[in-house]
Order: C-alpha cells, then structure tokens, then sequence
C-alpha cells in the first residue's frame, strides 16, 4: 500500500532525489509550494535545494517513515516514470509525468499556480 512519487531536484553538478511513500498524488502541488517558497533563492542552487526539500518533506517532520532521500531513484515511483517530478534549478522548470504523459512549466508558472490555490483556500 501507500501512493509513492520520487522527485529529481536537478542541480549544476548533480541531482538529489525525494521519495514519498504517501504524498504521491500531491507532490505536483507541492513541488508548485515549493518553488514558490524558494523563489527568493532560485538562483542559489545550495538554499533553493535545502527549501525545496524541507517542503516537500515537511508532512514527515520529526517521523521515521513517510519521506527519502537519494543519490540516484532507488525508489518505486507509480505514476509512470522514476523519477515523476523533475524540479530542475538550473534551467528553472518543473515536469511532472503522469501515467506516462509529461507536462512542464517554468518556475514562474508554477508559482503562480501555487499562489492560485492559496488564494482559492482563503476564499
């Protein structure tokens, strides 16, 4: 059981990679909150790196399960590629595959959708 997603942060000289065994199904999303949350580092590959994985792994806080991370995609990742979300600082663009269908957006897009639903909840 579970809803895993593995998430590539491309970085300069490297990627880093975030396994969810839960959160699959919201990692999309959450990739968006993340961007946005790192927008004032987007040009700082080591901070940006650090908030975006702080984000995504910020519903496992202080808990043994729930979130990994890797040097390469070592984890089982169900929605149609390994990694499913590309989070990629070097060229500021975020892609998600899902059931092998690959979207992409530049990081401002993705924040703007990110502040699109923020603004929707308070509503």
């Amino acid at each position: 059981m579970g809803d895993r997603r593995t998430a590539e942060i491309r970085l300069e000289k490297g990627s880093l990679y975030v396994y969810s065994h839960w959160g699959g199904f919201e990692m999309r999303e959450d990739a968006q909150d993340a961007i946005r949350a790192a927008e004032g580092r987007w040009s700082d590959e080591p901070y940006a790196a650090r908030i975006i994985v702080d984000q995504l792994t910020k519903h496992s806080r202080d808990q043994e399960t729930g979130h990994g991370l890797m040097l390469g995609p070592d984890a089982e990742d169900e929605y149609g590629a390994n990694p499913s979300v590309i989070i990629d600082l070097v060229k500021q663009e975020l892609h998600t595959v899902n059931n092998g269908v690959m979207e992409g957006m530049t990081f401002q897009e993705a924040r703007e959708d990110s502040l699109g639903r923020a603004e929707a909840q308070e509503e």
